[in-house]
């Protein structure tokens, strides 16, 4: 989902309210989804605070061995700092490539759960900066 993404989910699960910014209250239980991935594939990398950087600097590597000639690196909030990082120590590494990048802001959901009998299950809508970094080839001189 690259731009701003404006989806108007209300009306899909009557049952579901949507709120903008609603603060978990002590009887709400509060559950984030996984965001959305934009795309899919053996070129695509996403970044996370969780998953070393050396590893994912060694699948990019597998990856120009094998003849890419274009990387997708996304990353979103905390991780846009790691993203940059590995992007940068593939170019130093690769002289070959060079980067382009993205930023956008991508929605997020999350669930409130009733804790109690009284509350109502419903939905928090937020927003996230996220980044998509470009990692291509390109022709030397």
């Amino acid at each position: 989902m690259e731009g701003s993404s404006n989806s108007n989910c209300e009306g899909k699960n009557p049952k579901k309210t949507i709120k903008q910014n609603r603060q978990p209250s002590k009887d709400h239980i509060l559950r984030k989804r996984r965001p959305q991935k934009p795309e899919r594939g053996d070129t695509v990398i996403y970044v996370s605070t969780k998953t070393p950087t050396k590893a994912l600097l060694e699948r990019c590597a597998k990856l120009i061995n094998k003849g890419e000639n274009e990387l997708t690196i996304y990353c979103l909030g905390a991780a846009i700092q790691r993203g940059i990082l590995l992007a940068l120590k593939i170019c130093e590494q690769h002289v070959t490539f060079s980067i382009h990048t993205n930023t956008f802001s991508t929605e997020l959901l999350d669930d409130l759960e009733p804790a109690t009998d009284d509350a109502d299950y419903s939905i928090q809508r937020r927003c996230n900066s996220a980044l998509k970094i470009r990692v291509f080839r390109t022709n030397p001189l």
